[in-house]
This record gives structure tokens, sequence and C-alpha cells, in this order.
């Protein structure tokens, strides 16, 4: 009996240790797919999606490059709201130096929402920000139009609302864990087809 807890736990630390390298996402040849920040849809990497401005990811410091990573994000939504813009991004990547045994690129797991105010720019990961809704971060009328104009992107991204439709209902989306601002942009696509 012994001999089969030992056994147990030793595939449980096993199957913990292939689940967190797998979910690490880190390779050494650049994605093939790039990841939607919200909902988690996957897109191959030559999909139409803007990159993200030079000047706009260099002010931005969790997206800039430094010694260590030289990064890539991709536009999933922009919205504008006063005196700021709000873009909803997501990307990878790469290391400048890699040791031995690093893999040279990282795909971002969860994007995020930056806020960009003349010279300053913060944000927060994309998911935590459409749970939150903290309307003293960003404003629920921000919300709205980063969902919508998240739908267009990734309809465009897709190649037809069809295929989007399609690749929402291949992937699983699960309509009820969205926000409601999401389910508002995204309801047509979890239905039948018109």
């Amino acid at each position: 009996m012994l001999s089969t807890a030992i056994k147990g736990r030793c595939t449980a630390v096993l199957l913990a240790l292939l689940c967190a390298s797998a979910g690490a996402q880190e390779s050494n040849h650049p994605p093939q797919f790039l990841r939607d920040p919200v909902l988690g849809l996957r897109f191959r990497a030559d999909a139409k999606l803007d990159l993200l401005p030079e000047d706009i990811r260099a002010l931005c410091m969790p997206m800039a490059d430094n010694e260590t990573w030289a990064t890539r994000e991709w536009i999933f939504g922009v919205a504008t709201h006063s005196t700021a813009t709000y873009y909803l991004v997501n990307g990878y990547s790469k290391r400048r130096n890699p040791k031995p045994g690093q893999r040279l690129y990282f795909q971002h797991i969860d994007g995020g929402v930056y806020k960009v105010a003349g010279k300053e720019c913060n944000g927060d990961p994309a998911r935590e920000t459409f749970v939150a809704r903290d309307q003293k971060q960003i404003p629920r009328e921000v919300l709205q139009e980063l969902a919508q104009d998240l739908v267009t992107r990734l309809a465009r991204a897709a190649g037809s609302t069809q295929r989007l439709r399609a690749e929402i209902k291949k992937q699983r989306i699960d309509f009820h864990r969205l926000s409601p601002e999401m389910q508002e942009a995204f309801k047509p696509y979890f239905g039948p087809a018109h």
C-alpha cells in the first residue's frame, strides 16, 4: 500500500510539473498563434491584427523593451475617453541574451488594458480589468467600447463573422463567464447564425 501511495504522489507531482511547463508558453520559435487577451481565442500569428505602435509600446513600462526582453504587442481593442486612449493588447516577448537552456520566446497568456494619457501609461491584466469593472480605473463606456472593438477586430482576424462564431464554438468559450460588457458585445456570436 505504501508503494501505491508513493506512486500516486509521484504521478501527481509529475502532472503538476507538466502542467506548469505547458502553461509557461515558452518556445525557441516565434509563436504560431496569437491569443486574444480576454476570451483566450487563438488565431494564426499572420491574422489581420494591427501591431501596437512602437512609441506607445515604449511608453508603457511593462511592454517596453529592456535589457532582458524585446516585446511585440498586437491591438485587440482601442477606446478613447476624455484625454486618454485605452489599448487592449496581447503578444509575446523574445529574450535578448538567453542563457544555456533558456527558451527564446515567451508568449503572454494574459494581455493587458493600458491607459495612455499624454506621456503617462499604466495598465492592468485584461481579464482582471473586465472582471473587476472598477469605474475609478476605467469607465464603463470604455469597457463597452473595448468589447465592441474586440469583436470587430476578432471577426477581421478570423476572416468573417461566421468564422468567428465557429471559433468561439470550437474553442468552447463560456458565455456566462464573460463580463456584462463582453456578453453584450459577443451575444450575436453565441446564438444560432442568422
